[in-house]
């Protein structure tokens, strides 16, 4: 398959594979912050021959990739993939979330943000007593929940959805001092820097 089908040997080495033109990147976001999610998709992935898997800049994240690779690499002999990071020293949109307030959803709200989540970050359920009966006396109830910001990895398709115009978009920046902490491990072989050219 590899010969006939162009696709690289699992054993072929991140350079290799950028010196003959066919290096894969797994992109889990750098908004994406589910680390039970990030580390399946990194043992997937790296079982399937992946070069680099780029993820969030977080402690908790970089964890989960290198316990997703270690995994792969106890079931079958494969190579060990590139961890980047991803870091920005300006707005953009890869690092943002969205964000809302449940309570100030309409009762009468169909929740199209909900529909359209590709990463299923929004939940919105109605408050309950703990003997089962609502707090307040309508039939409705409140909404809570909202955003669950470690899966939201910012892509916005919520925002025009929403017929209130009710939902947010934070953005943030990576500190950099807890970047440089990162980058003094052995564990991280790539930094991706989104940059506004400044």
């Amino acid at each position: 398959m590899v010969k006939s089908l162009g696709i690289h040997s699992i054993r072929s080495s991140p350079v290799d594979s950028l010196r003959n033109g066919n290096w894969v990147k797994l992109i889990c976001g750098a908004s994406f912050e589910d680390v039970v999610d990030i580390r399946n998709l990194s043992l997937v992935y790296t079982l399937a021959g992946v070069d680099c898997i780029d993820c969030a800049a977080d402690e908790s994240v970089v964890n989960a990739v290198n316990q997703g690779i270690e995994a792969a690499r106890e079931i079958v002999e494969v190579g060990r993939p590139w961890v980047m990071i991803s870091v920005n020293d300006d707005e953009d949109l890869h690092f943002r979330k969205a964000e809302f307030d449940p309570a100030d959803c309409p009762q009468d709200c169909s929740r199209p943000c909900e529909i359209v989540c590709p990463a299923n970050a929004i939940s919105l359920e109605k408050e309950k007593s703990s003997a089962g009966r609502l707090w307040n006396t309508s039939d409705e109830g409140k909404d809570q929940g909202g955003v669950l910001t470690e899966r939201c990895y910012g892509c916005g398709r919520c925002i025009p959805v929403c017929p209130y115009d009710k939902i947010r978009v934070h953005t943030y920046v990576r500190d950099a001092a807890a970047t440089s902490e990162l980058l003094r491990r052995e564990d991280i072989d790539a930094l991706e820097i989104h940059t506004s050219g400044r």
